[in-house]
C-alpha cells in the first residue's frame, strides 16, 4: 500500500514539474521572441492573445521627422548599441528626431511591458475627477466586493499605486506558481486576488505586478458600477482619443476577462510620446485638460517609502547609482551619473522601454528596445539634454 502511494506521489510530483517546466519554457520563449525577432513588430505581438482594440482618435497625425542630428548622436548610438528598436525625441511639443531599427517605423506596434502601469496611474486621475473613484485613501474593499470583509480590503488604494500594499511577494525568477499564473495563465485577476498579506501595508516598498493588477481591478469594478463599460473603454475615451493617439491593443486574460493592468498595452512609439507630452504639459492637450493638473503633480511626487517612485511612475531625483525594485528583487538598474535635470520622471518597461519626461525642459524621450539588464537609465536623457544645449 505504501509503495503504491509513493508511486502515485512520484507521478504527481513529476506531472507538476512538467507543467512548471512548460510554463517556464513558454515564458522564456516569449521573451526570446521579443529579443531576437528581425522585425520585432506586429508579428511578434500576434503571440499575445486574446487582445482588444483601443480605438484611436478619428483624425491623427503620424508624421515624424526621421533623422538623427549630429548633436544627438551619443543618445541614438547608445540606444542602437543596446538593441534599440525605436527612439523619438520631442522638445517644446515638436518631434525633432526619430530613429527606428531596420524593418520598423512609425506604424510599428510594440509590447512595452510595465509602461502600461503609468497609463493606469494617469487614468486614476481621470476617475477621481469623474467621481468614479472617491480618492486614493479609500480602502480597496470599497471597490472589490470579495475583499469587503477581508483584512486586505482595508488597504488604501494609495498603497497599491505606490507599491506598498504589503501583499506577499512571489518571484517569477524562482518559478513560484502564483507569479507564473499572474504572467501566463488566463486567471490573472483571480491569482492577484488570492495573494495573502505578508506585512502591514505602507511599511515597505515592493515593486510588484500584483499591486498594479489590484489597482486595475478596483478601477475596472468602479467604472462598471458607475454604469460605464469598463477599463478598456475608459482608457479609449478618457485618455487615448483625447491625446490624438492611433489604435492600440490591450492584452486580456481571456475573452471577456480583465486586462493585465501591469503590462500588455501594445502601441506605437509616437503614441507613447503623446502620453509623455501630456505629463510635460500638466495634463493638457491644447486647451483641453485631459488629466487634472493636480493629479499629475500628485502622481509624480515622491511616495512615502521611496522618493524615486510616485504612483505607477518612476522619478530620477534623488539620484542613486543603482535603482532597486525592492528587497525581493536582486536586479538593480544602473544610473551611472546624476540626471542633468531634477524633475525627470519616467515610465519603465522591461529592460529597455522608457518614456522620459522633463516638464521644466518641455522634453519627452521615448526609447523602446529589446530587454537588456545592462541598460543605463541616465545615459540617453543626459546625452539629449547636453546635445540640445539645455544644461543650465
Amino acid at each position: 500500500m505504501l509503495r503504491r502511494l509513493l508511486r502515485i506521489l512520484s507521478w504527481a510530483i513529476g506531472l507538476i514539474l512538467i507543467v512548471v517546466g512548460i510554463a517556464l519554457w513558454w515564458n522564456w520563449s516569449m521573451v526570446m521572441a521579443m529579443t531576437t525577432s528581425k522585425t520585432r513588430g506586429v508579428d511578434i505581438l500576434d503571440g499575445y492573445k486574446p487582445l482588444v482594440t483601443i480605438s484611436g482618435a478619428a483624425s491623427v497625425s503620424a508624421d515624424e521627422l526621421i533623422l538623427s542630428p549630429p548633436d544627438l548622436a551619443e543618445a541614438f548610438d547608445y540606444s542602437r548599441k543596446l538593441d534599440g528598436l525605436a527612439m523619438i525625441i520631442a522638445h517644446r511639443g515638436k518631434v525633432i528626431a526619430a530613429d527606428y531599427a531596420p524593418g520598423l517605423g512609425p506604424d510599428s506596434l510594440f509590447e512595452t511591458f510595465s509602461m502600461h502601469k503609468s497609463v493606469l496611474g494617469l487614468l486614476y486621475g481621470a476617475a477621481i475627477r469623474d467621481g468614479v473613484i472617491g480618492g486614493i485613501n479609500d480602502p480597496v474593499g470599497n471597490y472589490i466586493d470579495e475583499w469587503k470583509s477581508d483584512p486586505r480590503g482595508a488597504i488604501p488604494l494609495a498603497h497599491f499605486l505606490s507599491m506598498a500594499s504589503g501583499l506577499k511577494f512571489y518571484s517569477l525568477n524562482k518559478g513560484e506558481w502564483p507569479a507564473l499564473q499572474l504572467v501566463m495563465s488566463d486567471r490573472v485577476s483571480a491569482t492577484a486576488l488570492s495573494i495573502p498579506i505578508a506585512k502591514p501595508s505602507g511599511s515597505e516598498f515592493e515593486y510588484y505586478n500584483v499591486n498594479s493588477q489590484i489597482a486595475g481591478i478596483a478601477l475596472d469594478r468602479a467604472l462598471k458600477k458607475s454604469g460605464r463599460s469598463g477599463y478598456a473603454a475608459y482608457l479609449q475615451a478618457a485618455l487615448w482619443q483625447p491625446i490624438g493617439a492611433r489604435d492600440a491593443r490591450l492584452w486580456i486574460e481571456h475573452n471577456g476577462g480583465d486586462p493585465r493592468f501591469f503590462s500588455g498595452l501594445q502601441a506605437r512609439a509616437g503614441d507613447w510620446l503623446k502620453v509623455g507630452q501630456l505629463i510635460a504639459d500638466g495634463g493638457k492637450v491644447g486647451d483641453q485638460q485631459v488629466i487634472p493638473v493636480e493629479w499629475i503633480a500628485q502622481m509624480t511626487a515622491p511616495s512615502a517609502l521611496n522618493p524615486n517612485y510616485g504612483m505607477q511612475i518612476w522619478r530620477g531625483s534623488p539620484w542613486t547609482e543603482k535603482r532597486a525594485y525592492g528587497p525581493n528583487t536582486p536586479f538593480k538598474v544602473p544610473h551611472s551619473k546624476a540626471y542633468l535635470v531634477d524633475d525627470l520622471v519616467f515610465f519603465d518597461g522591461f529592460g529597455g522601454e522608457r518614456v522620459y519626461v522633463s516638464p521644466s525642459l518641455d522634453l519627452v524621450i521615448v526609447r523602446i528596445g529589446r530587454p537588456r539588464f545592462d541598460f543605463d537609465d541616465s545615459i540617453i536623457p543626459n546625452a539629449v539634454i547636453q546635445g540640445l544645449g539645455l544644461t543650465k
